[in-house]
């Protein structure tokens, strides 16, 4: 009877695991409306009544804010950085000096796809980025 607990433990540990991933935003449904945990929306933002964004990330999303420790081992960079659009402003401290209400959308990038894609860079290889998005998409 103790390993039927333990089988069933197992099992409930791994559908605990599966599904923050399975969550969906309230809309009608679809994959346009999956939860993405890269993303977050304005609604979200300000929802939290809080005073700056790294306060909003630090609460909703604190693992944007972390350096993961495979990354050192690899030789990629330890710096998560912040764009506002395709325009660095520095690290993450910044995001202190913003105020929630100036982002419409904030998005992550991991530090592969950021290395690749962001300008200003360099050949420097960072841990991640987030991106302050001001506007919506159509007018970026």
């Amino acid at each position: 009877m103790r390993s039927l607990s333990r089988s069933a433990m197992l099992a409930l540990v791994m559908l605990l695991a599966v599904l923050p991933g399975c969550a969906k935003t309230g809309g009608s449904g679809g994959a346009a409306e999956e939860y993405q945990w890269e993303v977050m929306t304005r609604e979200e933002i300000l929802s939290l009544g809080l005073t700056n964004l790294y306060d909003v990330i630090d609460r909703a999303r604190p693992r944007w804010l972390t350096r993961r420790s495979g990354v050192i081992s690899f030789g990629l960079g330890t710096r998560i950085v912040v764009y506002q659009g395709q325009t660095l402003l520095g690290d993450i401290e910044i995001l202190r000096e913003i105020a929630p209400e100036e982002a419409y959308e904030l998005r992550y990038l991991d530090g592969a796809t950021a290395s690749a894609s962001l300008p200003g860079l360099g050949s420097e290889h960072v841990a991640g980025a987030i991106i302050i998005m001001t506007r919506p998409p159509e007018n970026r």
